[in-house]
């Protein structure tokens, strides 16, 4: 972050805008708006800015720039076309400490112009660190679109409630979430139709009831973070991630969506790899107990989503057990993101009727347990997950079971993000293209003809084929043994 955002109160301090053009009345208006003193020192002025000082009352000084024109300012802008005379005012504002902005000269700023939303008293600055004020403009023109107009009657209801909840929940943390349960109820919908009154008696009923729900228990977000693309996160995680008080994440979870929590959360690393385990399954479950019975939000979060081999059932069974409440908000799963991302249908008429799910990592490494035969099946997609540890074994029964040596294999590693690989092989050579890939990225075993249509599909990443003539350009799907399929 290149500049600390910041609002400055200037109501009734002394502002001045050196300059009289179009520009500088642009930026003296917009001064003015915050209540400040305007001084306009320039030898014209042109029309917009006399209609401008006209309308404002700005005080207009109608000489070239000196020094002491600045003395008694608290806030400096330099727009004039003369780049000599606003290094000036640069240096004569450095000098007093003075904060300055020159027009189109980022390099002699001590502070930026943002691009403004104006929802008094709501307000949202936006700046691109004066690289590009256009996409700033058009961030903002969004935002305006995006942001309800009565946004500024809701701030000054909220702002009318403001001594009456603090004098009634002396704890910062119970104001909080009050607020955050306010804006999860009817009162913003209520002012936004217009019904201010309304919206004020739903505000004051809620208030009083506050007191018996300040002593309820925490409560768990179980929270699919999806399998690595920050933007593939629900609208409603994200919404939870700014109500959690502790976060408790795995080491699938991508630091972008952990950027998305509050920033006063208190964060817990809990992930978890082969022969790796900081905290045990049991002690993650424990922990969401404690913190919910603290009666904080806890968000727990876990790559992908949390019901395809997360162990999420498992840790709400603890939760059901200790009386928690709880929520599970699904996420992306890593087969479907990496699908997608790599240009594979699961399925598809001509190629697979059906996809199904396996585990490459048994407890106790037992992968005769797993249905070898179910899996032999024609017209079928199969993904396995965790399969490095067991590639060679996994092959092994595939190909003992009758699925062809031939079968495209698709290892999509790290998907969704900037650093995916999808390599493409056959079935026969699978277990040696695992061994090569990167032990730090995540990994996918996609398996099936379907693989074969990346080839044409495939738009995110680059491609590796590590066997090309196994992968014709059309390729029906395989055919399996009868006696295999019908065992």
């Amino acid at each position: 972050m290149e500049y600390l955002p910041i609002f400055m109160k200037l109501q009734g301090r002394e502002a001045v805008v050196v300059g009289g053009g179009t520009i500088a009345s642009r930026k003296a208006e917009l001064i003015a708006k915050s209540g400040a003193n305007m001084t306009i020192v320039s030898e014209t002025f042109s029309p917009a800015m006399q209609a401008a000082a006209s309308r404002h009352g700005f005080r207009c000084i109608t000489k070239s720039f000196s020094e002491g024109d600045i003395d008694h300012a608290h806030l400096v802008v330099a727009a004039t076309d003369d780049e000599a005379v606003n290094a000036a005012v640069q240096r004569a504002a450095a000098d007093r400490r003075i904060p300055v902005n020159v027009v189109d000269a980022p390099e002699l700023c001590s502070f930026i112009m943002p691009a403004i939303v104006d929802r008094s008293p709501m307000v949202i600055a936006i700046s691109s660190g004066g690289r590009s004020p256009v996409l700033a403009r058009y961030l903002r023109s969004w935002l305006e679109r995006t942001i309800p107009t009565r946004l500024a009657s809701l701030g000054d209801l909220f702002g009318r409630f403001r001594a009456k909840v603090a004098e009634r929940l002396q704890a910062f943390s119970e104001r909080r979430r009050f607020w955050e349960d306010v804006m999860e109820s009817q009162v913003p919908s209520l002012m936004y139709a217009g019904r201010e009154e309304d919206a004020a008696v739903a505000l004051d009923q809620m208030l009083s009831q506050e007191e018996t729900a300040c002593d309820s228990p925490g409560t768990v977000y179980l929270i699919g973070a999806g399998p690595g693309d920050s933007e593939l996160l629900t609208i409603k995680a994200q919404r939870l991630l700014q109500r959690a008080d502790v976060v408790v994440y795995d080491r699938l979870v991508p630091v972008d969506v952990l950027n998305l929590c509050r920033r006063e959360a208190e964060t817990i690393y809990a992930g978890k790899r082969r022969g790796d385990h900081p905290l045990p399954q049991e002690a993650i479950s424990a922990l969401l107990v404690k913190h919910a019975k603290a009666g904080k939000k806890v968000a727990r979060l876990k790559g992908g989503d949390p019901f395809t081999f997360g162990r999420g059932g498992e840790e709400i069974q603890t939760l059901v057990e200790a009386g928690i409440e709880f929520q599970v908000v699904p996420g992306i799963s890593a087969a479907n993101g990496a699908a997608a991302y790599a240009g594979i249908p699961l399925t598809h008429r001509d190629h697979a009727q059906s996809v199904s799910y396996w585990t490459g990592h048994l407890k106790d490494e037992q992968l005769d347990q797993l249905n070898w035969r179910a899996m032999a099946m024609p017209g079928q997609t199969l993904v396995f997950y965790m399969a490095r540890p067991n590639a060679e074994k996994i092959a092994q029964r595939l190909l003992q079971h009758g699925i062809p040596a031939t079968t495209p294999c698709a290892i999509v590693q790290a998907a969704t993000t900037p650093r995916q690989q999808t390599t493409r092989v056959a079935l026969r050579r699978m277990p040696e293209a695992v061994a090569a890939t990167d032990r730090e990225l995540p990994m996918l075993l996609i398996i099936g003809s379907v693989v074969n249509l990346a080839k044409d599909l495939g738009w995110y990443a680059d491609q590796i084929d590590s066997e090309a003539e196994v992968f014709p350009r059309h390729c029906a799907q395989p055919t399996y043994s009868a006696d295999v399929a019908n065992a």
